[in-house]
């Protein structure tokens, strides 16, 4: 008979933290499962001391592999809540703005007074020249062209004058908060409430501890790259349609919705063996912490046209016949469709921008070209 252990003794018989034990599950390392009271995460026994077993008896020698433990101190997931530095990103969401949770990502600490982070003119030059040169790109394209406009050896440094631009070279306006100047980028005279949802959406979206695009970034600073060159590799990651794409499959289900109706619009996804995009987590069982704190604000945007509408139908059907809860691509692409947003706006690998600089500052501290992959044949 197979016993289950709680996260706690999971963590201690793996011989790794809690946030590890989770990505090792988002990685499909360790499986989990619920216990009967649809909250508790739950790890069977004999899995983990397999695990355990195989890597204490990995010789020293043996080849280096990418399965590694990499200890960070910047963001702590678990089943409920998220914390950047210790502190609960619901909480940072619904009252402190994006510039001085960057901030805190980088530094540790939380800001009491107002960040203003100005406008360099010779770097937005470049940057306007570059992207006239390139001509049609996409928004996250663009991105990557303008992080190439800023050198130095410090990511924090470097991620305050990219911010800093990206508004403005987007089309926003060169003075505001970076989501007042975001949200101008794509409507004009921008309501409070717009402004608010896309702070809280850069908040809650700053950083997810070890994603793919956070991995990318880390392991460009491992072999010595700039910190621009390390941005520009999060960017060129997170536009893969499996990471930063997904809120743009979100807002295409809604006009489905729209149009057809959710019953018909959920079960034609579904038919076709497709996954129900904004739906289901490997981490969060119960709730996908950033979800809530985001759909309220949306909720708080005037909704002229009748989109929310859409959401809520949305919600409510799948969980009628899906067994997957919500997670934050569900809220980005209510917010880019209530708010009348393009479904490309890149608010994703912006707000991300802030958590690959403060992981390639911790990532500098490390032993360099520490990532190697091992080869099976």
């Amino acid at each position: 008979m197979t016993t289950y252990v709680g996260a706690t003794e999971a963590a201690r018989l793996l011989g790794v933290t809690k946030p590890t034990l989770y990505a090792y599950v988002s990685r499909g390392v360790v499986a989990r499962r619920s216990a009967a009271d649809g909250r508790t995460s739950l790890y069977a026994r004999d899995e983990l001391e397999r695990l355990a077993e195989r890597h204490q008896r990995r010789p020293a020698s043996a080849d280096p592999t990418i399965d590694i433990v990499i200890r960070s101190g910047i963001t702590e997931i678990d089943d409920r809540v998220v914390r950047y530095r210790g502190h609960d990103i619901a909480v940072l969401a619904r009252s402190r703005p994006f510039e001085q949770v960057a901030e805190l990502l980088w530094s540790g600490e939380l800001p009491d007074g107002p960040v203003a982070w100005p406008v360099e003119r010779e770097p937005l030059r470049r940057g306007r020249a570059l992207l006239h040169a390139a001509g049609d790109v996409p928004p996250v394209g663009a991105l990557a062209l303008a992080v190439g406009c800023f050198d130095g050896d410090d990511a924090p440094t470097v991620a305050r004058r990219v911010l800093a631009i990206v508004p403005t070279l987007l089309g926003g306006p060169q003075r505001g908060s970076t989501a007042a100047r975001l949200a101008a980028a794509w409507r004009r005279s921008p309501g409070p409430a717009l402004v608010t949802a896309v702070d809280r959406a850069l908040v809650l979206l700053a950083d997810h501890e070890l994603a793919s695009s956070t991995l990318a970034v880390r392991v460009a600073c491992s072999v010595g790259a700039s910190p621009s060159d390390s941005l520009a590799a999060g960017l060129h990651t997170v536009a893969g349609t499996l990471h930063g794409g997904a809120s743009r499959h979100v807002v295409e289900l809604l006009r489905e919705v729209e149009r057809v109706g959710e019953r018909e619009a959920v079960a034609a996804v579904l038919r076709s063996g497709g996954r129900l995009p904004g739906f289901g987590h490997a981490v969060y069982r119960t709730a996908d912490p950033r979800l809530g704190p985001l759909l309220d604000a949306v909720r708080a945007i005037p909704d002229h046209a009748g989109r929310l509408g859409a959401v809520d139908a949305l919600l409510a059907e799948s969980g009628r016949v899906l067994g997957k809860v919500p997670n934050v691509d569900l809220g980005l692409g209510a917010l880019l469709h209530v708010g009348g947003l393009p479904d490309d706006a890149p608010i994703f690998a912006v707000a991300r921008i802030a958590g690959w600089a403060a992981h390639h500052a911790e990532e500098a501290t490390e032993r360099p070209a520490r990532y190697r992959g091992l080869t099976r044949r």
